[in-house]
């Protein structure tokens, strides 16, 4: 067999293998996006078929009854602040333990933070939480993101960071800058890669977060996007239709994101894990 044939046999492999994913992912999708375009009564006559009749009022009812303005404008204050300090901290963080090797132990402190899961400190934290008067408030909720999110974000800092040349660092020197401003005009505008990456991963679960906002932020006119599309499943009744139409506005924008910041996403993997 020649190369040529190996190569096409290995590449229409691949191919193969990316559409059965492809058709693994669309098929939520489809049913998701189906079932947010259906009446209850249509729903419940046809799970899986087309829409008799397409029902896009359920988006305006969605957006109105769970009021996912309020909802949007909640998360995206826990979200963006969270995403800021994640951001600033591990990168800061992040550079001393590259370019020092005897701070390894530090770095292992922060890769045992990653295995720690957040169930084990889950009561203990409520309790000191209600002790600093933090529960119900937006600082306590993104102090808790911060804290969960920072060791993966200073691990993949760290990895990408040990990928630069020094020699950049050593011109700034001879040029008279310090540590401070060597990192913030020579080192930080390099980590846009990993920044991407960063920002995406942790978007991502934090503006999708149910759990901590469950306990930590119980209060009605604080509630994130997941706990207002909470407010359609009752004990005896559950209106999918609705459910699937408010899943379907709060995915959007982590959809648009994506799309924007995809290059830099695989880019800033590839320099945080391989180079570290």
């Amino acid at each position: 067999m020649s190369m040529k044939q190996q190569e096409w046999i290995s590449r229409s492999v691949a191919a193969g293998l990316a559409l059965l994913w492809s058709v693994f992912i669309l098929i939520p999708l489809y049913i998701m996006v189906m079932t947010a375009l259906k009446t209850p009564v249509d729903l419940a006559a046809n799970p899986f078929g087309l829409p008799h009749e397409l029902t896009w009022g359920n988006f305006a009812k969605a957006w109105q009854d769970a009021n996912l303005a309020r909802a949007i404008r909640n998360s995206f204050i826990l979200t963006a602040s969270s995403i800021f300090l994640i951001v600033i901290l591990g990168a800061m963080a992040a550079y001393p333990l590259a370019r020092r090797t005897h701070w390894t132990a530090v770095t292992y402190y922060f890769l045992a933070a990653i295995m720690a899961p957040f169930q084990l400190a889950m009561l203990p934290l409520y309790r000191l939480m209600k002790a600093l008067h933090l529960i119900n408030t937006y600082h306590g909720i993104i102090l808790i993101y911060v804290a969960i999110s920072l060791p993966m974000a200073v691990f993949l800092y760290t990895g990408f960071i040990k990928g630069i040349n020094t020699e950049l660092e050593e011109a700034a020197l001879v040029d008279g800058a310090g540590p401070f401003r060597m990192f913030w005009q020579v080192i930080f505008p390099l980590l846009k890669p990993v920044t991407s990456t960063v920002v995406i991963m942790n978007v991502l679960s934090l503006w999708n977060d149910f759990f901590i906002v469950l306990l930590y932020l119980p209060r009605q006119e604080m509630r994130t996007l997941q706990l207002a599309i909470f407010t359609f499943v009752g004990q005896y009744n559950r209106d999918y239709t609705l459910i699937m139409a408010a899943v379907i506005l709060s995915i959007a924008p982590m959809i648009m994101l994506f799309l924007l910041l995809q290059k830099q996403f695989v880019a800033g993997i590839a320099g945080g894990a391989v180079k570290g």
